[in-house]
């Protein structure tokens, strides 16, 4: 035992209290997710933390609490530091990545795409560990990646490819994605987008539902013009079109040999109770 990592001494002493089904436990979670803070660069018509008249303040981890969560790192086997929020902006980014290098873990990160500075690029292609990166896009041309998420897409694309220029030499140690969260305003566009991940050489793709929220309903300007109204744009507005176009996506996918991730069909049931 006095040869594994931390991490792994630890995942091990976490499996074996599970197996023996330990009330009181002295292992700390192999896998751990959480987000510094709830600061994000993009402000996404679709994101519940940004809808308008949102009143949840920015927080940010820091002093004893934080310390805590950094003292959990070294034993961590799967990392990741993202929840509403961009990682690649927080101020403690390569310090975090470097503890992260250090234990020999395998960090998960989620990003806009929007920060690509040199540094960013060497420390995360120069990383030790397994990489597991996805691309949130959302969009396939500039009118829709601006009216969803208020962005120039060219420069966000362009940076993407940027990053996956960098990892063609560690491919074999990374996995990287693209994702698109499905509403009324780009439904039309998810089997472009899934030419556009042939094109950029990812690994795979993901598509989402929007989250239909019982409670949230809210209207919001969108920068290339006109209104997003978040009720009006969940995929139970537009089931059938939603479930030709993830028809269309998966045979595309099947075709051309890319991997992707699909939500389910809208049910035929479902469809009946949607038009009544």
């Amino acid at each position: 035992m006095s040869d594994l990592r931390p991490n792994q001494t630890n995942k091990y002493r976490a499996l074996w209290e599970l197996a023996h089904g330990k009330a009181t436990v002295v292992s700390t979670p192999p896998k751990l997710q959480f987000a510094r803070n709830n600061v994000c660069n993009f402000k996404c018509v679709y994101c519940s933390d940004h809808r308008p008249g949102n009143q949840i303040p920015r927080n940010h981890l820091e002093g004893e609490v934080w310390q805590n969560l950094v003292k959990l790192i070294p034993q961590s086997e799967q990392l990741a530091f993202h929840g509403i929020s961009e990682f690649f902006v927080d101020t403690e980014f390569f310090d975090i990545l470097g503890r992260s290098a250090a234990a020999g873990a395998t960090l998960r990160l989620n990003t806009n795409g929007s920060v690509c500075t040199p540094r960013h690029l060497d420390a995360l292609a120069n990383y030790p560990g397994y990489l597991n990166i996805n691309f949130s896009l959302d969009a396939a041309t500039p009118e829709t990646f601006l009216r969803i998420r208020g962005q120039d897409f060219w420069k966000i694309v362009q940076k993407i490819k940027s990053y996956m220029d960098r990892f063609e030499s560690r491919r074999s140690e990374s996995w990287i994605t693209l994702s698109f969260v499905i509403n009324r305003s780009n439904v039309k566009e998810m089997l472009p987008f899934l030419f556009l991940a042939k094109a950029l050489k990812v690994d795979g793709v993901t598509f989402y539902r929007m989250h239909e929220y019982e409670s949230l309903d809210w209207k919001v300007d969108a920068k290339q013009g006109g209104v997003f109204d978040y009720r009006e744009e969940c995929t139970g507005k537009f089931a059938d079109e939603y479930n030709r176009e993830l028809e269309n996506v998966r045979q595309a996918a099947a075709l051309f040999g890319v991997q992707v991730d699909l939500p389910a069909p809208v049910a035929p049931e479902e469809l009946v109770a949607i038009s009544q």
